[in-house]
């Protein structure tokens, strides 16, 4: 099975330029407070349910786990400052004044919530889920405000087998098959005509489509770690464009296109630290970093290097309380998370750079998670 897989990853990166001229759009996945604050995610691990996002090899080596649904919620920009002048105006469009928070860069906020639905399972091979996202983003340049509000639905299925397992040294493969759903709504408008946005009359795409993705993954003694991945090998999808969003609502005449889902190559290493006086203490030590977006080396204007490289470290007290660190976007992070049995709750403090270039227009964000699995 590896002898097939390595030809179908030289033969993406050979036609990496061709499909780069079609149009593309952004990938569909869930967010996490816990990669969050490890700095983005890291392929090469393989120890929960999210392991469906971050590598279809890991199915093999994952522990088996239930998720019945999650609530991830993660903001970024000023939104406390802008839901402080929504209330200052009396909760009215018209006397909102959001001049107050464009600073020489601009402006740029927004929230993200993934869930409730998560329903899936992972273990024994297979990878099994449907989830739901919600996202909102505004950004001021110049004069001109744009509001984008979307909607999705993910359905994903895969399986990971074990290639070999000689004297400690294991090597994992996977594919994960996915099927999906995004409305988008545009919302483009002035600072000065903000009273007069009406959603109903804004332009409305959809996105559906489906996708494929192809994982490798190296184990040593469960203690190293390395993985290669290719999120959206091919991942086709029809984007059809409305005039309003009430157009689409009745079922009115729009235009189709055909598209490609922006494909991914990601690569990671994890190392957990094992020693007789640190097992006393701590239940896991971990220390991870990936280099995110390979093909974005390849596109006619790509992010400075730096911006694509995840450093994460995460160390696991008594199985219960867990304290993350992390660089991501050249940007520090810091989390937690809790084991409730019940639920876990995670929590993030990060960065984001929306710019090409270290510090060009970076923001803060914040995540939290409960999650439901078992």
């Amino acid at each position: 099975m590896y002898r097939l897989l390595l030809p179908v990853f030289l033969l993406m990166l050979l036609s990496h330029a061709v499909w780069a001229q079609t149009k593309t759009v952004d990938p569909f996945i869930m967010p996490s407070a816990r990669f969050n604050a490890l700095g983005g995610g890291h392929s090469s691990m393989a120890d929960d349910f999210y392991s469906i996002f971050l590598n279809p090899a890991a199915f093999a080596d994952v522990k088996d786990e239930f998720s019945a649904a999650e609530i991830t919620l993660s903001t970024y920009g000023p939104v406390l400052e802008i839901v402080d002048l929504f209330r200052n105006s009396s909760g009215s469009l018209e006397n909102l004044d959001l001049t107050k928070l464009v600073g020489t860069g601009g402006f740029a906020a927004g929230f993200d919530l993934g869930g409730p639905l998560s329903l899936g399972w992972v273990g024994r091979g297979l990878g099994l889920g449907i989830f739901n996202r919600v996202q909102a983003h505004a950004a001021i340049s110049g004069v001109t405000l744009r509001p984008l509000v979307s909607a999705e639905l993910l359905f994903v299925g895969g399986y990971g087998f074990r290639i070999f397992d000689i004297k400690g040294n294991a090597l994992d493969a996977g594919f994960l098959g996915k099927g999906f759903f995004r409305g988008i709504m545009d919302m483009r408008t002035t600072i000065f005509a903000i009273d007069s946005l009406d959603p109903f009359d804004s332009p409305f795409d959809t996105t559906l489509g489906f996708g494929l993705d192809l994982g490798i993954r190296y184990n040593f003694d469960g203690i190293v770690s390395f993985a290669f991945v290719c999120y959206d090998v091919y991942s086709p999808v029809l984007f059809t464009s409305y005039g309003t969003f009430s157009d689409f609502r009745d079922g009115s005449s729009a235009s189709s296109s055909y598209a490609t889902v922006r494909r991914r190559l990601d690569i990671g290493l994890s190392y957990n630290v094992r020693s007789a006086f640190l097992d006393r203490y701590i239940s896991r030590l971990t220390i991870m970093t990936d280099y995110h977006d390979l093909l974005d080396l390849l596109a006619l204007i790509p992010r400075n290097p730096v911006l694509n490289i995840g450093f994460g470290v995460e160390l696991v007290l008594l199985n219960a309380l867990t304290i993350r660190l992390g660089i991501g976007d050249a940007l520090p992070a810091f989390g937690f998370g809790l084991n409730l049995t019940f639920m876990t709750l995670d929590f993030a403090i990060f960065g984001r750079e929306l710019g090409l270039d270290p510090g060009k227009h970076s923001v803060y964000a914040m995540s939290i998670g409960l999650l439901f699995r078992y």
